[in-house]
C-alpha cells in the first residue's frame, strides 16, 4: 500500500488512543481521519483536539469515513467488537492488549483475521522497549545459554485501578498488566509452549474500595521443553512509589544471566517528593521515540509493506489462553492446562 497516505480512524480516545493519534499526526505515511469514543465528554476534546470528525459509534465511524486501518485502544475487555468489524470491513487493524479476555472470543477473532486476510497485530509494546529488544538480541546472540527460568514481576500504585482507569472493576491486574511481562516471556522463548499454570490471588483491598478485582496474583507456568517461570503483579503499591509501575525481570540461562529494571530509567529526582523520572521514550527533536509509538510505526510498515507482524493475532491467541489459564487456576485452587 505506497500510494497515499493510510488513513486511519482510532477507537478508544483515552490516555493510550491519544498518544497514538499524536504519533499518527508525525508518520509521513499516516494521516488521522476519524476518531470513535463513547464518553461524549472524550470525544468532543478528541475533536477539538485533532480536527477531525468523531463518532460515538464505531460502526458509524467505519461507515462514515473512507478508513484503511483502524487502532483499537478500548478496554481490555471490549476488543471482540471493533476488532471483528474491522476484518469484516477488510481493515488492517493494531488492538491493545490484551487480545481478548476470553479465550472463545480471541479464537473467533483471530479466525476473523485469518478470513479477512487483513493485517493484524497485538500491541505487546515492550517488544519495542529499547532494554527487551537488547535482551532479545542477547539471547538470540546466545549469550546466556538456553533459558532455563525466568522471573518476572509488574505491579502498578493503587492510583491506576483506583484512579487512572474508569474500569478498572471490569479487569484486573492479571489483565491490565500480566500480559506485558507473559508476552516477554512468550517471545523470547519462542521455541517452547507454555502447557500448565498454577496460581494464587488475593482479593482484599480493593474489594474493601469497592472495587470487585484483585490486588495481586501470582503464578507458576511450565513449558513443553521442562523450564518455568513466575509472573507475579499487583495494583496496591503505595502511591509514593517513585514510578506509577515496577517493572522487574529475571532470565536466567545455563551460561549467564540477564536483568531489566525498568522502574529505574538512570536518572532520580529528589525535590518535594523523591521520584524516577522517565527517560525511555523522552521525545528528540520532537520526534516521540517511546516504545507505543515505535510500535505503532512499525504497524504501519507492515500496512505500507504488505508484511506481516510477528505480534499478530496468534500471539495474542496465545497471550490471551496463558493469562486466562492464570485467572482459572487462581479460581480453582488446581493446576490448569494452557
Amino acid at each position: 500500500m505506497e500510494k497515499g497516505k493510510i488513513r486511519f480512524g482510532i477507537v478508544g480516545m483515552g490516555i493510550r488512543g491519544s498518544l497514538f493519534a499524536d504519533t499518527l499526526l508525525q508518520n509521513p505515511h499516516a494521516e488521522l481521519v476519524a476518531v470513535s469514543d463513547a464518553f461524549a465528554a472524550t470525544l468532543e476534546k478528541s475533536k477539538a483536539r485533532y480536527n477531525v470528525p468523531g463518532y460515538a459509534d464505531v460502526r458509524e465511524m467505519i461507515a462514515g469515513e473512507q478508513l484503511d486501518a483502524l487502532v483499537i485502544a478500548t478496554p481490555d475487555f471490549l476488543h471482540k467488537e471493533p476488532v471483528m468489524l474491522a476484518a469484516a470491513h477488510g481493515l488492517h487493524f493494531m488492538v491493545e492488549k490484551p487480545f481478548s479476555t476470553s479465550v472463545e472470543e480471541a479464537e473467533e477473532m483471530r479466525e476473523a483475521v485469518d478470513r479477512a486476510g487483513v493485517t493484524c497485530m497485538v500491541a505487546f509494546e515492550n517488544r519495542w522497549n529499547t532494554p527487551f529488544v537488547a535482551v532479545k538480541e542477547a539471547v538470540e546472540r546466545g549469550e546466556i545459554g538456553d533459558i532455563l527460568t525466568i522471573n518476572a514481576r509488574l505491579n502498578d500504585t493503587i492510583f491506576v485501578p483506583t484512579q487512572m482507569l474508569k474500569w478498572s472493576k471490569g479487569s484486573s491486574p492479571g489483565w491490565f498488566l500480566l500480559p506485558h511481562a507473559t508476552d516477554i516471556a512468550l517471545w523470547l522463548k519462542k521455541t517452547a509452549t507454555p502447557v500448565s499454570v498454577y496460581a494464587v490471588g488475593t482479593k482484599k483491598k480493593l474489594v474493601g474500595m469497592g472495587i470487585d478485582t484483585y490486588d495481586s496474583i501470582q503464578s507458576v507456568v511450565s513449558f513443553d521443553d521442562g523450564t518455568h517461570a513466575t509472573f507475579t503483579t499487583s495494583w496496591v503499591l503505595p502511591e509514593s512509589m517513585p514510578l506509577i509501575y515496577d517493572f522487574k525481570y529475571e532470565i536466567i540461562g545455563d551460561d549467564g544471566a540477564l536483568y531489566v529494571d525498568l522502574s529505574d530509567q538512570m536518572v532520580r529526582k529528589a525535590g518535594g517528593v523523591y521520584s524516577h523520572m522517565h527517560t525511555l521514550g523522552t521525545p528528540i527533536n520532537g520526534q516521540f521515540t517511546s516504545a507505543p509509538s515505535y510500535m505503532l510505526n512499525a504497524f504501519v510498515d507492515h500496512v505500507r509493506l504488505g508484511t506481516k507482524p510477528e505480534s499478530g493475532a496468534a500471539a495474542g491467541l496465545l497471550n490471551t489462553k496463558l493469562v486466562h489459564a492464570i485467572h482459572r487456576s487462581v479460581l480453582s485452587g488446581a493446576v490448569e492446562r494452557i
